[in-house]
């Protein structure tokens, strides 16, 4: 099976292709071949369509995947535009009871599975728990790591002002998962080494485009924190066998709107 299909009907023969590739798996002559995939190029390509995309009339076809749609450059959103998106978006912590549709949830992630993964591996699953009852009995078991870790006298318990939040879980109040109606963990197998990276942009990703759908998301620190090192959590969790959470975030309505874009420290920047 050769890796790509070119459409020599339309091939312009530009080597764009090839300039685009980032490990030079393709070779043309400009203006006097076609492009031809080198030899260890099956072993080496990790599918990122590059290739596909550069091409300005679509004579490129990769074997493992489809075309997909055109760009529409009158769709992308104006620097100001993108300006209220990221500046706008706000760390939820009051939520609805209301709880976001699955419908909405998976369109959502539909798009946030276009992050980007570390050579494109796209290795991270999914889990949507929209249950009160098993949200709020996952959220008692990452109190309950911090119970253990204020008695073993571990620093971050002291850090991370564990026995003020074991107290207001205790008197009622959710300092974990805020009431969230919902919470999306990502996930990827165990041993991958950028399984934290991977997540945490595709959840950058994921709270971005709930926000432009009116949904509120706040990432989930601290359950993640006890997910990732307290068995009780983990078993409750059931992830399938061999993976381990990435990252997790509530989601959810919003109870409260914010009306106002606040200021932030001014970047540090060194210029070289």
């Amino acid at each position: 099976m050769s890796l790509f299909v070119i459409d020599e009907s339309k091939c312009l023969q530009d080597g764009l292709c090839a300039a685009s590739c980032p490990f030079a798996l393709i070779t043309v002559e400009a203006g006097k071949t076609f492009p031809v995939p080198v030899a260890d190029a099956g072993d080496r390509c990790i599918n990122c369509g590059h290739c596909m995309a550069i091409c300005p009339v679509g004579a490129l076809t990769l074997e493992k995947m489809e075309q997909g749609a055109s760009c529409d450059s009158q769709l992308l959103p104006s620097f100001e535009q993108v300006t209220q998106l990221v500046r706008g978006r706000r760390s939820i912590r009051c939520y609805k009871k209301e709880p976001v549709d699955r419908e909405t949830m998976a369109r959502i992630i539909d798009l946030a599975r276009y992050a980007p993964t570390a050579r494109n591996s796209q290795l991270l699953g999914w889990m949507v728990i929209d249950s009160p009852g098993e949200i709020r009995h996952l959220g008692g078991l990452a109190v309950d790591w911090m119970r253990h870790m204020v008695a073993e006298n571990d620093p971050r318990a002291a850090s991370y002002g564990m026995e003020t939040l074991i107290r207001a879980w205790e008197s009622g109040n959710d300092p974990i998962l805020r009431g969230a109606p919902g919470l999306v963990v990502v996930h990827a197998p165990a041993d991958y080494l950028l399984a934290q990276v991977d997540s945490s942009i595709a959840l950058n990703t994921f709270e971005l485009a709930a926000f432009a759908l009116g949904v509120g998301t706040c990432w989930a620190g601290f359950f993640t924190a006890a997910a990732r090192i307290w068995t009780p959590l983990q078993d409750a969790l059931q992830l399938p066998a061999g993976q381990a959470i990435g990252y997790a975030m509530m989601v959810g309505y919003p109870k409260l709107q914010y009306q106002r874009l606040p200021e932030r420290k001014s970047a540090r920047i060194i210029w070289r």
